[in-house]
């Protein structure tokens, strides 16, 4: 290998020289196919590749819509039965004078065996591995005839289920009964929630889910192109790019390496003469470095903190007989990252800190946990739902998504959009809620699996972290599922699976980035106890999950301080507009429907959330005939608050600790953003795309700059501003409004003038809640609390507001003097010719609650909802997605609260 040399050369010279070589032939074989089952039963059904049989059995009319009603269990039989895609394609001697002849699948799910010809070319096992087989002995000139052969995963789960058995067993063998699910799924490496999970139906597709081509070529074609970017002493970027070939098997790749960045100064150019011979498997390797001066680049930022730049980088491949070209074009950012695991304290129980630094700041991770995007995983690639999902985090200023562990490593598009967007990536391998075998097997198909999708993904600069599983660390501690007895047992095969086996591949390609070996983890602590911690619960190490259904959600002392929460949530049902697209009566939503029960998978659910609301909620009885509106109304405000106040808590401890060292919390990702059907979960966004009341309270209890209180079981109210800024503003007022039930005019008001605001999170202020509500004479101390409430906000020394406004109610408003009052649209404006943009007003007669807008048939984003209404009248606008008539807006818009009188 000769030295690298940079130069610059024009667009024009650039094209000259790559038009003067030919690049390796690709013949798409996405599209049409054909199918049919094992028994014959459908036979020549059309079929399309990117897909799966219950979307191709849907499009041939055999199947109903799999998302509505009980037809998730209605049809079980489709992922019983094996079935085969196939379909013929015509291949031409100039394909077939290539050197290297190529099949790739980038994705099969999940048991298959390819059939060229009549001849089997390979077998497939693992939906997150992409197959690659030499297809030149077999092609031949003209038609040629390809099957894929799908076996059940059902009962390949089953088989090696209980081929694992007669070893010992690797639990749990099924999920509860209430999933509705499949059994042995931590059996196959396929995705785990399409054996069902707790939000979520079995829908355990088969098909080739990703598209699949024949690529030919002489010397050699570039697979992943893998960037790492390190920040040295001076003043440059060090880049090491490492280029992943196949290469001829039978001879030495020959030929230039070009690498092409444009910075903002200019093009850098590296050119490398690369000689060199198979390393393995046909698999070849190259390693570039280079440096870039700083000034020529600028940073990647999370969300909030600046610009996501990104930079385009081209890697060329040219043989040296000048007769092959093949390339690849990414982008890049340039930041640094680091995960801060320090002592805090003097004492060794006060634990380590835990939050990460990006180019050199602090940033407290705001976001929430993303499941699939759809359980039929080809529908996962949908670009509008991609776009939405991620561009709506955006707009609730998060700045990090985790990739849950019980689905799939998610598409290119996902990750690039992440990357656009400034939303920091944790990314869970996909191991969940379970044990699993360890067998050579086993052990083999993971290896792929991480060595792929690590080099797949690894230059994307929104991937920040690496974690090994989700929740299996505590599984295990905990005794979830009777491991106990065996503890060493399984303890050893933790350490083979996720630290021997995930974190040396992942290694092998990528040491840029931390690795976790569980999520939750008490971090360098559960590596000091064995990788297992002795409590993985711990508050004073790494990350937490979090639930309470049995205590008050709206207590914020109830709740932890963690030093990262990265998984926290309630229940709510989508809202029922949205659940009539999943059944066409309405008697089916009352609250002991068998069609309410079966949607429901997390045990005793409904029962939960009634008695969780009945805590702080006005609830009607079930013997009123609109209970089953108020309870899914209720729920949705019920999760909104305490997602809203634990989350707020999170945020108010960034910066101190209590008295036994806990606090320095850096992290809140809330459960979950996005479902996969019509059903009580704990999403922010239904299946239909719409906003539930949690995502607007998100777009609030996110905000850049908060202010809110902090009502202690004590009844001391303090007064907090919270600041992610990375400068200080001056002369900030906070407000404290009190108001009683009957009046637009606040009874008291206290300014907090001079405020200077940190990035930190301070206490402004601090009171007895009754005394002060008793001096603003809202009744005596015992009757006070329940005749007002407090309103908070927060300006600059123009008058102009700082942070969304915030709310604190002293008591349950079930106990409180609630007034029923009367909300009405009022106006409705048309803002752009194209419809794309409205006004509409809302009018009360009385303090309003909870005030929640739709448009039926109509999908967009209000600039607000759920809101509280302490005027007469506010305008909120309403975005919808497509172009849309005044008319319809104000046909199908509609407003209800707390109060409604079809609740209260």
């Amino acid at each position: 290998m000769r030295t690298a040399t940079t130069i610059t050369l024009t667009t024009t010279y650039l094209l000259l020289v790559l038009l003067t070589v030919k690049s390796s032939l690709v013949l798409e074989l996405d599209g049409q196919w054909k199918l049919e089952d094992s028994t014959r039963n459908y036979q020549e059904l059309n079929a399309n590749v990117p897909g799966g049989i219950y979307t191709d059995l849907m499009e041939n009319k055999i199947l109903e819509d799999v998302f509505f009603g009980f037809r998730d269990v209605e049809t079980r039989w489709v992922a019983q039965n094996n079935w085969t895609y196939f379909r013929n394609f015509v291949v031409d001697e100039a394909l077939l004078a290539h050197d290297n002849i190529k099949l790739v699948f980038d994705g099969l799910d999940t048991f298959s065996q390819i059939i060229l010809n009549d001849h089997l070319i390979g077998t497939s096992e693992n939906m997150f591995v992409q197959y690659i087989f030499d297809v030149l002995p077999y092609l031949q000139n003209g038609i040629n005839t390809l099957q894929v052969r799908f076996t059940s995963p059902i009962l390949m789960a089953k088989h090696l289920f209980e081929k694992q058995a007669m070893d010992y067993l690797v639990p749990p063998a099924c999920v509860p009964i209430e999933y509705n699910g499949e059994c042995h799924a931590n059996h196959i490496r396929k995705m785990q929630a399409s054996f069902s999970w707790d939000w979520g139906p079995a829908l355990p597709s088969v098909g080739i889910w990703k598209s699949v081509r024949i690529e030919a070529y002489n010397s050699g074609l570039i697979r992943h192109v893998l960037v790492s970017t390190e920040a040295d002493q001076s003043d440059n970027w060090n880049v090491k790019v490492t280029t992943y070939f196949d290469g001829n098997i039978n001879d030495e790749l020959l030929g230039d390496l070009l690498i092409r960045l444009q910075t903002n100064l200019d093009v850098v150019e590296t050119i490398y003469d690369i000689s060199f011979t198979n390393i393995g498997n046909g698999e070849l390797v190259h390693t570039a470095m280079f440096t870039i001066p700083k000034l020529h680049v600028d940073l990647w930022w999370p969300n909030g903190y600046g610009n996501p730049t990104l930079y385009q980088m081209t890697v060329t491949f040219k043989s040296s007989n000048q007769e092959e070209m093949c390339k690849k074009t990414l982008k890049i950012g340039f930041r640094t990252i680091s995960l801060v695991q320090d002592k805090i304290g003097t004492k060794q129980e006060s634990g380590l800190s835990f939050y990460f630094i990006v180019n050199n700041v602090p940033i407290f991770a705001k976001g929430t946990n993303s499941i699939p995007l759809n359980i039929l995983p080809e529908k996962g690639y949908d670009s509008t739902t991609i776009q939405f999902l991620l561009k709506s985090a955006q707009a609730a200023h998060m700045n990090m998504i985790r990739v849950w562990g019980g689905g799939v490593y998610e598409s290119d598009e996902f990750y690039e959009v992440c990357d656009e967007l400034g939303i920091m990536v944790w990314q869970d391998f996909m191991f969940a809620c379970a044990m699993y075998p360890v067998n050579e097997e086993f052990l083999s198909t993971v290896k792929e699996e991480v060595r792929y999708q690590v080099r797949r993904l690894q230059y994307h600069p929104s991937i920040i972290l690496w974690a090994a599983n989700n929740e299996n660390e505590a599984a295990l501690r905990q005794d979830w599922y009777g491991t106990y007895s065996d503890f060493e047992l399984y303890k050893s095969d933790f350490i083979k699976l996720y630290v021997d086996t995930i974190r040396n591949e992942v290694f092998k390609s990528d040491t840029s980035r931390q690795f976790l070996t569980s999520s939750p983890t008490n971090g360098l602590q559960s590596e000091l106890d064995g990788y297992i911690a002795l409590n993985p619960a711990s508050n004073f190490f790494g990350d937490v999950h979090y639930y309470n259904y049995l205590t008050d959600s709206w207590e914020q002392d109830s709740m932890p301080i963690p030093r990262f929460s990265s998984e926290y949530g309630l229940q709510s049902f989508p809202t029922i507009p949205s659940l009539l697209t999943a059944t066409n009566s309405t008697t089916d939503l009352l609250f002991n429907s068998n069609f309410m029960k079966h949607r429901q998978h997390h045990p005793g659910g409904n029962e939960e959330m009634l008695a969780l609301m009945s805590m702080r909620l006005p609830i009607v009885s079930n013997e009123n005939e609109n209970f089953y509106k108020a309870y899914i109304f209720y729920t949705q405000i019920h999760q909104s608050m305490g997602i809203k106040l634990q989350t707020e808590k999170y945020r108010i401890w960034r910066s101190s600790l209590n008295i036994i060292d806990q606090g320095f919390t850096m992290g809140a990702l809330y459960w979950q953003l996005n479902d996969v059907w019509m059903a009580p979960t704990w999403s922010g966004i239904d299946f239909n795309l719409n906003w539930k009341m949690l995502h607007y309270y998100a777009k609030k209890f996110f905000s850049p700059i908060l202010i809110a209180g902090y009502q202690s079981t004590s009844r001391n109210v303090s007064i907090h501003i919270v600041s992610d800024l990375t400068s200080n503003i001056y002369n900030a007022t906070a407000t404290v409004n009190i108001y009683n039930w009957d009046s637009f005019e606040p009874v008291h008001t206290e300014n907090h003038q001079a405020i200077i605001m940190s990035g930190l999170s301070t206490s402004i202020t601090s009171f007895w809640v009754d005394t002060t509500l008793s001096e603003a004479q809202c009744g005596t101390d015992i009757s006070a609390k329940y005749e007002c409430f407090l309103h908070l906000s927060l300006t600059d020394n123009n008058g102009l507001p700082l942070a969304p406004d915030n709310f604190l109610f002293p008591a349950a408003l079930k106990d409180s003097h609630l007034r029923s009052s009367t909300v009405k649209i009022g106006a409705v404006t048309q803002m752009t010719k194209d419809g794309t943009e409205y006004d509409i007003q809302v009018i009360t007669d009385g303090i309003a609650l909870f005030v929640w807008l739709e448009v039926d048939k109509i999908k967009g984003i209000f600039s607000d909802n759920g809101f509280m209404m302490i005027t007469k009248a506010t305008v909120v606008k309403f975005y919808p997605n497509a172009p849309t008539s005044l008319d319809e807006i104000k046909n199908y818009v509609t407003v209800t609260h707390l109060t409604d009188s079809q609740y209260f």
